[in-house]
């Protein structure tokens, strides 16, 4: 089946018509809505902002909507993966440990002091 082409009124008429405004109402205003973010300001205050400096109503959900998709950190490429992530595991060069003739570590004098007055201040706090 064949298909007649556009009428040359038709693509007239489409050459005639006025560009179009930028989508979102607050395309033009990325810095100043960013900035009062950043500025700690809520989306309820910076709707006060836009709406008596910028003549712009805008609801509260597209204004969130808005700076969540500029906030949100983009993703170009993948992270390579170092090679040390991916070499296998050598459990040969692992050491023993013979846990009956190493003993216990001693600890020193200090460390049970420490220990000491660790749970002794414990246990005046919670009385």
């Amino acid at each position: 089946m064949n298909h007649p082409g556009p009428s040359d009124e038709l693509l007239k008429l489409l050459e005639n018509l006025p560009p179009d405004e930028p989508r979102p109402k607050l395309e033009p205003f990325p810095a100043i809505v960013l900035r009062c973010c950043r500025q700690g300001r809520s989306y309820r205050r910076i709707q006060e902002i836009l709406r008596e400096q910028c003549q712009i109503e805008v609801a509260y959900q597209s204004l969130r909507k808005f700076v969540q998709r500029r906030q949100r950190p983009r993703i170009t490429e993948p992270e390579p993966v170092p090679a040390a992530a991916t070499a296998p595991i050598n459990t040969a060069a692992k050491p023993t440990w013979n846990f009956d003739t190493d003993g216990p570590r001693a600890t020193s004098s200090a460390t049970t002091e420490k220990k000491w007055a660790r749970q002794w201040f414990v246990h005046e706090v919670r009385q």
